[in-house]
């Protein structure tokens, strides 16, 4: 159970946690966590995942940093498909292949103009899977490029944004073990260098086997 709750928890990350030139610059959201764990609150949930994200992206490169007691930072390199996770139990840095994928996306719905979010109407697509569901709210405003992600099928992104083309203002991810709500409060256009996504330690990295 407990394997299965962390790989769960570590999906929404990555999907939280990558216009004709995608959007380059800073996005916060502000998380919150409904648990179906017995002995297990949603305060506790709230304080292991963290409630603030601030999630940054240039091309096929995206980091996200949390202010949760579990996972502190993730980097997804492109040029690698994999992502680099730092929990707080160690300073080692635990990557996995991004062309995996546990929990196949098998069926999805649009539905237009259903959320205004930052003052942007929003549409949203509906991802089933075997093990979850995830509500995706995005606008075109926000564009991604699916073709840099086309190897990147961890958490169906590639299978989400090749249809939305575009990142999420607000995604709700239901499992069975939680619901997770993540909103846009924030987003800044910028330019970021290369190396806000470099791995720093390359002498402290271990493959994940959450």
């Amino acid at each position: 159970m407990r394997k299965t709750v962390v790989f769960s928890l570590l999906v929404l990350v990555s999907m939280l946690s990558a216009k004709s030139q995608s959007f380059e610059g800073m996005i916060k959201y502000s998380n919150s966590y409904q648990s179906k764990i017995e002995n297990l609150t949603n305060e506790q949930l709230n304080g292991l995942m963290g409630t603030q994200q601030v999630y940054v992206i240039k091309g096929d490169n995206y980091k996200s940093a949390l202010n949760g007691s579990f996972t502190k930072l993730q980097i997804y390199r492109g040029d690698e498909n994999k992502s680099y996770t730092l929990t707080a139990k160690s300073d080692t840095l635990y990557w996995e292949d991004y062309s995996q994928n546990q929990d196949v996306a098998i069926s999805y719905e649009i539905k237009e103009n259903q959320e205004i979010i930052l003052g942007v109407p929003c549409d949203v697509i509906v991802v089933q899977t075997e093990k979850s569901k995830t509500y995706f709210y995005y606008n075109s405003k926000y564009t991604v490029n699916p073709e840099l992600f086309k190897q990147h099928h961890f958490g169906n992104w590639y299978y989400t944004i090749s249809k939305t083309k575009a990142l999420p203002l607000k995604t709700i991810f239901e499992t069975e073990q939680f619901v997770m709500t993540s909103v846009a409060t924030e987003i800044t256009p910028m330019k970021l260098e290369d190396n806000v996504f470099e791995i720093q330690n390359k002498n402290k990295v271990a493959k994940a086997t959450w």
